[in-house]
């Protein structure tokens, strides 16, 4: 059973790993997916590789950037796994602290199982918005692999469904 700051999602994506992992690590398909429609999103730095750093910034379309997330790449897997820690920054008591996070796909017959796993979650943040935010992320990242050609089945007809 997880502990209560670790929090998780998963999500079969009728496509294959590699297609995928592509489109999680390509910038101009990370922007199409990392945030919610409706926000503008500035990825300020993207060094992909164990130890690299990452910085993104967003806020509502047709505004400035006005939040920021570091973070580091802990461990990359080609096509199965991305480890990272994000550092979050806030003046409200309970909103600060680095969270581990872990991209893993796995080979299913219906296409590839992506589960994102969230450890060492400040207490501030509540669980069950976290984990909306966690599934929307998953289906956008879906919808946009889905539609390529290597897509297994057309994301309209299949759905979402858990791993």
């Amino acid at each position: 059973m997880p502990a209560c700051n670790t929090h998780e999602a998963s999500r079969i994506v009728f496509a294959p790993e590699d297609t995928l992992y592509g489109a999680m690590t390509d910038l101009d398909r990370v922007r199409t997916w990392l945030l919610p429609e409706g926000e503008q999103i500035c990825i300020e730095t993207f060094d992909l590789r164990p130890g690299g750093r990452f910085r993104v910034s967003f806020g509502p379309s047709g505004e400035c950037p006005v939040q920021a997330i570091n973070g580091r790449f802990v461990d990359i897997v080609r096509d199965q796994q991305i480890v990272q820690i994000v550092e979050l920054e806030s003046p409200v008591r309970g909103f600060t602290g680095a969270i581990r996070i872990i991209w893993s796909l796995e080979d299913v017959p219906e296409g590839t199982c992506l589960r994102l796993v969230a450890r060492d979650t400040p207490p501030g943040l509540d669980a069950e918005w976290l984990t909306r935010q966690f599934e929307a992320t998953l289906d956008r990242l879906a919808m946009l692999v889905e539609r390529m050609p290597s897509a297994s089945i057309i994301y309209s007809e299949a759905g979402a469904q858990p791993c």
